[in-house]
């Protein structure tokens, strides 16, 4: 029995040898070309090949991008005046002339970002439950101890808080203010730019955060506007700080030192967390959103990651148009 069982598999060995060694060489065999196993087109499926052994969609779903918000032609963004908080120094005059201060009862409340003639990008906490005949905006402002006739001042017609904002954790911390009127951009007011890669990891890179928040934990505001650069944390170094994992979210990330020291602090918060971009401008890719504490060890600064949210300004700025970085 072994000896017949031996006998077929020989003859069925020698015959597979001898049929694919009789084939016309100018067919492609998978003799001829051993790692390309098929190259047929299916023939039920209009979507799908069989291509080199595996399976593929030739009519993949188009991956849906967030669209950028409509580009201006008369103007450019993220341009100040260039110099080179807790921890941090005074700004200079025009360095940031798209910050905005935020006032509500007549006292300091918030900062912000211009991003249009009309709109101003903050962080929904200082926003939510507060009505907006109580707040008034100031772009050009400096110094609250001095007064200036270059500083502008305007109300809230509306603001747009995000749908999915949440109260607990923060999440979603992002607000639109639409200004009762527009302001003239260009000269010595700008417009902030918008990150223009949706994908790009900013781990590692030194940003800036500005605002009049307390210079010192339970201090006062700073009556000057003030910056501190703050290398932005991975989320792995966000993981291993004191936050609660639960805390924070994808729409979020990290900058400061895990050692303390150098902070964004209470009064900073809606204000922009800036990188040098491609072309020597300045974007946002952050709101300051919150804190525990100011510069405290293992308790950096968390930002809303604006990348996340450059649909939802498209859809928010109603239609107006933002300034390029001048390339």
């Amino acid at each position: 029995m072994r000896v017949f069982v031996f006998c077929a598999v020989l003859f069925v060995c020698f015959f597979t040898f001898f049929t694919v060694n009789s084939l016309p060489r100018n067919q492609n065999s998978w003799a001829d070309k051993p790692f390309d196993f098929y190259n047929l087109s299916a023939r039920s499926n209009n979507d799908l090949t069989i291509d080199d052994g595996f399976i593929v969609n030739t009519n993949p779903p188009k991956i849906a991008y967030p669209k950028m918000p409509n580009t201006c032609s008369n103007c450019i963004c993220g341009v100040g005046r260039k110099t080179r908080i807790v921890g941090g120094t005074t700004a200079t005059i025009g360095e940031f002339p798209w910050m905005i201060a935020m006032s509500k009862h007549g006292q300091f409340h918030c900062g912000g970002s211009l991003l249009t003639k009309r709109h101003v990008l903050t962080a929904a906490h200082c926003l939510e439950g507060f009505d907006k005949r109580h707040f008034e905006i100031f772009i050009g402002k400096q110094d609250f101890d001095k007064s200036s006739s270059a500083v502008i001042r305007r109300r809230i017609k509306s603001w747009t808080v995000h749908e999915d904002f949440n109260t607990y954790n923060l999440d979603n911390d992002i607000a639109v203010i639409e200004m009762d009127r527009s302001i003239p951009v260009g000269g010595a007011i700008r417009t902030a730019c918008l990150p223009e890669n949706r994908a790009i990891d900013y781990t590692g890179s030194l940003a800036t955060a500005i605002g009049w928040g307390r210079t010192t934990e339970g201090g006062e505001v700073s009556s000057t506007l003030r910056k501190v650069e703050l290398p932005v944390l991975s989320d792995e170094e966000c993981d291993e700080a004191g936050y609660q994992k639960s805390r924070r979210t994808t729409n979020m990330f990290c900058a400061g030192y895990l050692e303390g020291k150098r902070d964004a602090c209470s009064g900073d918060s809606g204000g922009p967390l800036l990188v040098e971009g491609p072309y020597g401008h300045l974007e946002v890719i952050g709101i300051t959103s919150f804190g525990r504490g100011c510069a405290r060890p293992r308790y950096p600064g968390v930002y809303t990651k604006l990348t996340n949210y450059l649909g939802w300004l498209r859809d928010n700025l109603d239609g107006e148009c933002i300034c390029p970085p001048a390339k």
